[in-house]
């Protein structure tokens, strides 16, 4: 039996080798009980990990359902799914020996925990996972899925989990190269109460094993060092109307590309230089009236070493106007912020120019000689933006309208899954939420949260707190995680600048 390095799991491990050597000796009620109590604190702990488990399900489910990582996450997702299947069939099977032993053993169980049974018994388990070949069984499914699980990790990672993986089917540590089977080894005239007790020991170990693996799947949503197996070429432009002399800014790419293989780039004919993100940039001034297209054509080498080229056409249209409509900060109108746009016109003084907008439920606000605020209220790839000079039309715009990213929890500057100690978790004033990288400063504000840990006793212990300071009972299961273990931040909701309410993805820290 391998010990895994967590120091909670290797106490348990522990536990049970010592209660097993014990078995040699007399089966007494102490013992009975011992292995009562392990089984117990096992049981706990897989809660514990299925509470993680579950929140990085459901922080799958929130990348997915985000356009910025939504791509990375289609890919790891359903590997993470398949990870929680074969764990699903595994532990079913586990719990299926579990209950047949206590069938045998005349466990009712409609009386549940109330329920006595032939706890010291030596022969049910004998019977059921030596004679009857359960127990043979039972090791090569372990070894089943065991092999399933790590071929689903990155191969940079397959050593290491081979090495270090939680379920191990090979013979226990000290019995290697004896007479005895390995089925023999764990079940072999042991009494009811420790056979259930190494069954739910296997089942905790596919639950850690689980954890780690969907963990581990989770990590790569957020990593640049990803392995493409498919290319997009990516072609964008400033404006799709502009006016005479206006500069309209072509960029292209490729979704994903290799620095020592970089893609070739054509606009309208002519070679393009990449910038150091393998972005090409071309600009060209607006000329005469009407609708145009500039052709672009990407070229790529793939991962199997064959050459693509993507076509596309970039049209956009010059109109009649002597007039320029910028967004100061982006070239997206974001809902539930004040976006500042410019905008000059010919033709007339300031007084005379009428400024309107379409589209994205828009509203404009003048601040200053040639300034205004935009405030948009839904999405939309059509909001224009019109000048009118002297009742005249002298120039429009489109725009984008998106909602804002949603902001990310964090403590102290740490982001859910780091390594952090208990201490320094302990002395932070809070929880804090933003946006990353965002040109909007916007002030986010945590609403309520609620905090899961264990207690001294390994118990599963919870607080809640309204606002973003830690309280002094959350203090307190903070300071009592121990290394190894995992503080959680559940139901975590933030009111946003606009004061809209919405509920952020939970945070978990390793405690080192």
């Amino acid at each position: 039996m391998a010990l895994p390095k967590e120091p909670r799991q290797k106490m348990i491990n522990l536990m049970y080798l010592v209660l097993t050597a014990l078995l040699a000796l007399n089966v007494s009620a102490e013992i009975l009980n011992a292995f009562k109590t392990v089984d117990n604190s096992l049981d706990k702990t897989n809660s514990t990990v299925n509470i993680s488990t579950s929140n990085i399900m459901e922080s799958f489910k929130t990348k997915l359902s985000d356009p910025t990582s939504k791509a990375k996450a289609e890919i790891w997702y359903p590997k993470a799914q398949t990870a929680q299947q074969l764990t699903t069939d595994m532990y079913n099977y586990i719990e299926g020996l579990r209950s047949q032993i206590l069938k045998e053993a005349d466990f009712d169980p409609a009386k549940k925990k109330d329920s006595t049974f032939k706890e010291d018994n030596q022969d049910i388990a004998t019977r059921i996972m030596v004679k009857d070949g359960k127990g043979k069984e039972l090791q090569q499914k372990l070894a089943t899925y065991r092999a399933a699980m790590i071929n689903l990790v990155t191969p940079e990672k397959k050593s290491e989990f081979e090495r270090s993986l939680q379920v191990d089917p090979s013979m226990p540590k000290g019995l290697k190269g004896g007479s005895k089977t390995w089925e023999e080894a764990y079940f072999h005239m042991v009494p009811t109460v420790a056979a259930l007790t190494i069954l739910r020991k296997f089942e905790n170990d596919v639950k850690t094993t689980e954890n780690r693996v969907v963990t581990h799947l989770h990590e790569q949503v957020g990593k640049v060092e990803v392995i493409f197996d498919a290319f997009e070429a990516i072609v964008g432009q400033n404006s799709k109307y502009l006016m005479p002399g206006q500069e309209l800014e072509i960029t292209a790419g490729l979704g994903a590309f290799s620095k020592s293989k970089l893609p070739t780039i054509t606009i309208g004919g002519s070679n393009v230089q990449l910038n150091e993100k393998g972005m090409a940039i071309y600009k060209v001034a607006a000329g005469s009236i009407g609708t145009h297209s500039i052709p672009v054509n990407v070229t790529f080498v793939d991962q199997d070493g064959k050459t693509q080229t993507r076509p596309f056409n970039v049209e956009y249209t010059v109109g009649q106007s002597n007039a320029s409509i910028a967004l100061d900060k982006m070239n997206v109108l974001y809902i539930g912020v004040d976006n500042p746009v410019t905008i000059a016109a010919s033709g007339g003084g300031d007084d005379k120019v009428q400024v309107s907008i379409t589209g994205g439920s828009g509203s404009l606000t003048k601040v200053g000689t040639g300034k205004y605020i935009a405030r948009v209220g839904s999405v939309t790839d059509d909001c224009r933006i019109t000048v009118s000079v002297d009742g005249k039309v002298a120039g429009a715009s489109q725009f984008r309208v998106r909602t804002v990213p949603t902001p990310a929890a964090f403590v102290g500057g740490q982001p859910s899954g780091a390594s952090v100690s208990a201490n320094i978790l302990a002395n932070q004033e809070g929880i804090a939420a933003g946006i990353k990288d965002f040109p909007f400063e916007l002030k986010y504000s945590i609403a309520e949260y609620q905090i899961i840990g264990l207690n001294e006793e390994g118990d599963i212990v919870k607080a809640s707190g309204n606002g973003p300071g830690f309280t002094d009972q959350v203090r307190r299961i903070i300071k009592m995680a121990k290394p190894g273990d995992m503080i959680q931040f559940n139901n975590l909701y933030c009111i946003g600048p606009d004061g809209r309410r919405m509920k952020l993805a939970s945070l978990v820290y390793n405690i080192n």
